[in-house]
């Protein structure tokens, strides 16, 4: 059976909403997205402003420390990776009408799914695509996952933790310039 591999990004913010979300949930990783093998620069997830395409890149901003990132790989059968891959499509196709939901965040911390259509916080959205291909147990809501949650996926190998520029580095991805090393 022909296999591919997704990947779960759990990634530590240090601003003010990943301070208090980190507070709140007495978790260390704030935010978390989904990735698939044929492009390992890119991940897919919500932010405030909506469903995003993450660039891993831009999250390197001179004068910043490194967000602190845990990655993880998932080996799939290719039909499973192929349901994702259509179901990502899907969101990039509607990326307008997709919104962050603060409300479904905070209640999610308080152990109350709330789930309106178009509405996703980060790790609502990954564990709802999983849980759609079964990769992730049905008996939890999506809406009730955290990022943490996710670093728990049956199946899943930690493949690299450190910070957002060494994980560059190891996945071979240029880095901006101002990050390069001059010889």
């Amino acid at each position: 059976m022909s296999t591919r591999k997704i990947y779960i990004l759990l990634t530590k913010f240090g601003d003010i909403r990943g301070r208090i979300l980190s507070a709140m949930s007495g978790n260390y990783y704030t935010h978390v997205s989904l990735g698939l093998q044929e492009d390992p620069g890119t991940f897919y997830s919500f932010v405030l402003k909506g469903f995003r395409i993450e660039t891993l890149s831009r999250y390197l901003k001179p004068g910043r420390e490194p967000y602190p990132v845990k990655l993880y790989e998932i080996e799939v059968p290719s039909k499973t990776y192929e349901k994702i891959k259509e179901k990502i499509e899907y969101f990039v196709a509607y990326k307008s009408r997709m919104h962050y939901t603060t409300m479904g965040l905070f209640l999610s911390l308080l152990r109350i799914p709330y789930q309106r259509k178009f509405n996703f916080f980060c790790s609502h959205f990954v564990a709802h695509i999983l849980q759609q291909v079964g990769i992730v147990p049905a008996h939890h809501k999506p809406a009730l996952y955290l990022p943490q949650d996710l670093s728990n996926v049956p199946g899943s190998t930690l493949l690299f933790s450190g910070n957002m520029q060494t994980l560059l580095v190891y996945l071979g991805i240029m880095m901006p310039a101002e990050y390069t090393v001059k010889v």
